[in-house]
């Protein structure tokens, strides 16, 4: 096995680029939320159809990745991560020509296939190579990329469907998947001695309280994640905008959620993740259940954009507080499993988006707009209960590394 030459105190450029990667693998997931209404128009389908196009990538990715992990684990990783990678951005061009809906489902599957390929083994490669004294943090570094890109990509590929239309925002993807390939050129070399397994994968799923947890983050963040995949139809009815408005709550989103992010790392550093988990939830929940109460109270299209937007910002603050409490939470339980925890734990926040596409295209269809906040609301509640008892669960443990802080 070969260890980096780079100095601890530098960021290699390959880390940046297996980060940029994650980002456009995000990105990628997540930008239909703000495409929702173009796209289902273009392609001549519901909205509650269009919604699927996250679901079947979400679903994809988190089962697919840990398979993959285990299949792709004997091959170079430089060179499979640069396939891998441009093959992704090759996918994203064809969706940007494709002539209908059932060619576009099947290539976000395509897609979700290289995506579940690319973070796990990025991943695997950052947890060989970085320092030891660098390696949660760098392998962190990666895993910001998956959060960074539904907080900046989306609202950036949004504007870009504003300006031209939602195939460009799939080239955008692509563009940027190639300059990741790029400079994935830098990656060190390393081909792994060890044959991997799937049980091996999934190892950190046998501690009571990481299986716990995870399962409690799905739920949540399927809750959490919900409103947001279906914002379009949501703000539509509670304020009557049109797509500027829209592309405007999806920036309001994403800028807020950079700041919750931020919050929940220093929340996690000074009160610790309990606590700070405690309340990103607590926030988030409370402003999504003012939503749903306003969706079913408030005569349709009568909504103040400026209280739906306040609304929103605070949300997105809460929700993605959540995010580094939970890993810093799960990392020093790793047990030098940092990296199959790492992407387990992203599996899981993929599946949660797919449950909420899913479940929320569902209600979307059968009972219109306003049942979306509620259905959100229900499940991040029931996951942020599920969440408490799992942290207790380790405190009550009595063993060091399952204690919460």
């Amino acid at each position: 096995m070969q260890t980096t030459t780079n100095h601890p105190a530098q960021t290699p450029l390959w880390l940046a680029a297996t980060t940029l990667a994650a980002f456009a693998t995000g990105t990628d997931d997540m930008v239909i939320a703000g495409l929702l209404p173009e796209l289902a128009t273009d392609l001549d389908v519901g909205e509650p159809a269009a919604g699927q196009l996250i679901t079947a990538y979400s679903l994809t990715y988190g089962l697919g990745a840990p398979v993959l992990a285990v299949l792709t684990a004997h091959l170079p990783r430089r060179r499979f991560l640069v396939a891998a990678t441009s093959v992704f951005a090759l996918v994203n061009v064809l969706m940007a020509v494709a002539p209908n809906y059932p060619v576009l489902m099947a290539l976000r599957v395509a897609a979700a296939l290289a995506a579940a390929a690319i973070v796990p083994t990025a991943l695997a490669l950052v947890a060989e190579q970085a320092p030891t004294e660098r390696r949660g943090r760098w392998l962190s570094t990666v895993t910001a990329g998956v959060t960074l890109s539904l907080i900046a990509g989306v609202p950036i590929g949004t504007w870009i469907a504003a300006f031209f239309d939602w195939r460009a925002t799939m080239l955008f993807v692509a563009v940027l998947a190639a300059l990741a390939a790029a400079g994935m050129s830098r990656v060190p070399e390393s081909t792994p001695t060890a044959t991997e397994t799937l049980g091996g994968r999934l190892a950190p799923l046998t501690r009571p309280t990481i299986l716990a947890v995870s399962v409690s983050m799905l739920i949540a963040g399927s809750g959490g994640m919900m409103g947001y995949i279906y914002l379009a139809p949501v703000s539509r009815h509670l304020t009557d905008s049109g797509p500027g408005a829209l592309g405007l709550l999806i920036l309001v989103f994403g800028t807020a959620g950079f700041a919750g992010v931020l919050l929940g790392g220093r929340g996690s550093d000074t009160i610790g993740p309990g606590p700070t988990l405690a309340a990103g939830i607590a926030v988030a929940a409370v402003m999504i259940t003012l939503i749903a109460l306003a969706a079913n109270t408030v005569p349709t299209g009568t909504v103040p954009f400026l209280a739906l937007a306040s609304a929103t910002a605070v949300w997105a603050v809460g929700i993605w507080s959540v995010s580094p409490p939970v890993q810093s939470w799960l990392l020093p339980r790793a047990r030098g499993m940092e990296g199959a925890v790492l992407a387990l734990n992203t599996s899981g926040m993929y599946l949660g988006f797919s449950v909420g596409g899913a479940v929320g295209g569902a209600v979307l269809a059968a009972w219109g707009a306003a049942a979306v906040p509620v259905a959100s609301a229900a499940l991040l509640a029931v996951g942020g209960l599920a969440m408490a008892g799992s942290f207790r669960m380790g405190a009550r443990d009595g063993r060091p590394e399952d204690a919460d802080r």
